[in-house]
């Protein structure tokens, strides 16, 4: 069986990057499996997430090529609608489509998939999850939709994701053989607001860990894309700065790269958090940086799921996170395998790392319990849903 994954590029630094690789990295192992990559200017490395030479990349550029003067028109109508919505009704979803899906681009899809004769196309994310809606009538493959984050990431983020789409997906996801989303809480609000039936898969651990971490090191982590807004790192390093004030022999390792690195080290400068707070470069072996520390903190403003929650529990540390759809439903609301904070709240946060800064017995409670909890993100359960729903569409 042949199968493909549409996505931007697995080159680049990020979540959906991560997981791509990793699952691909699995079923590799059952079909061949390529990745069809429409971004170019990053640079091929399977380094990055340890891609398998196994696993075929193509990267074309041209699929989705559109001329100067038609891109600049188009892109200001998208704009236009993500600001103010005004295309985002059901009796303006054909010209809604010639617009975020032209036709010639999506021609360019169809024989290039059908030349290739896959058996399944993946859609990764929104984008290329619809693309592969629209056309799956004319391709002999069967359809997947695989969304990458939550229902109100996508749908209820002002600027963001599928933000003014709403109409798109009411016409058109609904063509697909399978849409998978990250969480329950997502398939729920799928299935209610757009009338489809959707499967939901976790995202697989990218690593196990039979070391597990002694939540002994004065260290609290985050690791992820150092993007300000999305990962809520300001609201991370002002909640440090309330807890400096009482524990300044702790610190806090910020482990990654993204656009907004300089941004991000100016708070840190303005707070004067240079001695407690250190931003390490993006590393394939981001293990031993939790191993090393002793709490994890999510304090992301959306999360679709959380790969790095999963890790860190795998390592065994205990987990802080905002209480998004994502960690919700990898951290009981009990707090016995992790605290969960109200979304945005600084000082909720920094109470919430001092508690266990203060009590290294709990921090070892919460860790044990992680521990079990990340058995469930095991990639043999993973990749045994991720072959029933290929087995079957």
């Amino acid at each position: 069986m042949k199968i493909c994954f549409i996505t931007d590029t697995v080159f680049e630094l990020g979540g959906i990057q991560r997981v791509l690789s990793t699952l691909a990295n699995e079923l590799v192992e059952y079909y061949d499996v390529d990745i069809l990559c429409t971004m170019s200017g990053f640079k091929v490395d399977r380094r990055l997430y340890g891609l398998k030479e196994k696993v075929k990349v193509a990267i074309r550029e041209d699929l989705v090529y559109k001329g100067l003067i038609k891109k600049v028109f188009l892109k200001s109508i998208k704009v236009l609608n993500s600001k103010v919505g005004f295309l985002n009704k059901d009796n303006y979803t054909d010209f809604l489509t010639k617009v975020y899906y032209p036709k010639e681009i999506q021609e360019r899809f169809i024989q290039y998939l059908n030349n290739k004769d896959y058996d399944v196309v993946i859609g990764v994310a929104g984008y290329y999850s619809l693309l592969a809606a629209i056309i799956s009538d004319k391709i002999g493959a069967k359809t997947i939709g695989w969304q990458h984050n939550s229902y109100k990431a996508y749908f209820r983020t002002p600027n963001k994701y599928q933000w003014g789409e709403d109409s798109l997906f009411r016409e058109h996801i609904g063509k697909l053989d399978k849409y998978i989303v990250l969480t329950d809480a997502d398939k729920k609000d799928m299935e209610e607001n757009f009338k489809i039936k959707c499967s939901r898969i976790y995202n697989p651990l990218s690593f196990t860990s039979n070391e597990k971490s002694s939540c002994e090191e004065k260290k609290v982590i985050f690791v992820g894309r150092l993007i300000e807004g999305q990962k809520g790192l300001d609201l991370l390093i002002k909640a440090f700065n309330k807890v400096c004030l009482k524990h300044k022999d702790w610190t806090l390792h910020i482990v990654g790269d993204g656009p907004d690195k300089e941004k991000i080290n100016k708070l840190i400068n303005q707070l004067k958090l240079s001695k407690q707070v250190k931003i390490e470069p993006f590393t394939n072996d981001v293990k031993r940086y939790y191993l090393n520390s002793s709490i994890f903190v999510s304090s992301s403003r959306w999360e679709g799921f959380g790969l790095v929650i999963t890790e860190a529990m795998e390592c065994g540390l205990p987990v802080i996170a905002f209480a998004n759809s994502g960690p919700k439903e990898i951290i009981n609301r009990d707090n016995v395998n992790g605290i969960l904070v109200k979304c945005g709240d600084i000082d909720k946060l920094s109470e919430a790392i001092i508690s266990l800064m203060e009590n290294e017995e709990k921090r070892k409670s919460i860790a044990k319990e992680s521990v079990k909890r990340a058995g469930d993100f095991s990639m043999d359960n993973i990749i045994k849903q991720w072959n029933e729903v290929i087995g079957n569409v």
